[in-house]
């Protein structure tokens, strides 16, 4: 089965550090997207040996580079981060983070790919890396599509949790896939991007 994996990096990356996070260690891998990307997604197909990862595709909104410190270190540490991704085949989107903090255009661009793709056939089954219920209408969209082709798809969404720090529930309309912290950790990216600076 085709299988693309969607990851929304800000997401991914806020759950783990909610999940897990502990102010009290200095060098905390789940204060910054210490996850690998590919990794993530190859671990993410290999409960169901008849799945094929045909794509990955990674989202996420980087500052602007102008700003303060703290802001230009993530504008340089998402340059790097996703100049590699580029280098390794990985679809990358990047779309903005404005200076309130929030993210502009990474939730609908997943949205409208997740629908494009679907109207060309292009999978069997999405998984995406996310928790945030505003996908839940491009799911029920990709779905009547795909019943209109007389095509059944599998829709799952994949997310860091620990009990009692992260909602259990997933994206409507999708199978909840909890990534738990033994996982999350065998995909951990030793690549430190921010000594690029």
């Amino acid at each position: 089965m085709r299988t693309i994996v969607f990851i929304d990096g800000q997401n991914l990356y806020h759950l783990a550090k909610n999940a897990w996070g502990d102010k009290s260690i200095p060098h905390s891998p789940y204060k910054y997207p210490s996850y690998d990307v590919e990794k993530l997604a190859n671990t993410l197909i290999t409960g169901d040996s008849r799945r094929v990862l045909t794509q990955t595709r990674f989202y996420t909104g980087v500052p602007d580079k102008e700003g303060s410190p703290k802001q230009v270190l993530w504008h340089e540490f998402w340059n790097n981060k996703l100049r590699y991704l580029k280098s390794r085949g990985i679809y990358v989107y990047r779309g903005r983070v404005n200076p309130g903090g929030q993210e502009k255009g990474v939730d609908v661009s997943i949205a409208v790919d997740l629908v494009e793709l679907t109207y060309d056939q292009n999978y069997d089954v999405a998984i995406i890396v996310s928790q945030d219920w505003d996908f839940g209408p491009a799911i029920r969209l990709a779905k009547r599509i795909a019943k209109k082709q007389k095509r059944h798809l599998i829709f799952e969404s994949a997310f860091p949790y620990q009990a009692g720090k992260v909602a259990r529930r997933g994206i409507p309309g999708t199978k909840w896939i909890h990534i738990d912290k033994t996982t999350y950790d065998s995909c951990f990216d030793p690549t430190d991007y921010r000594s690029k600076l």
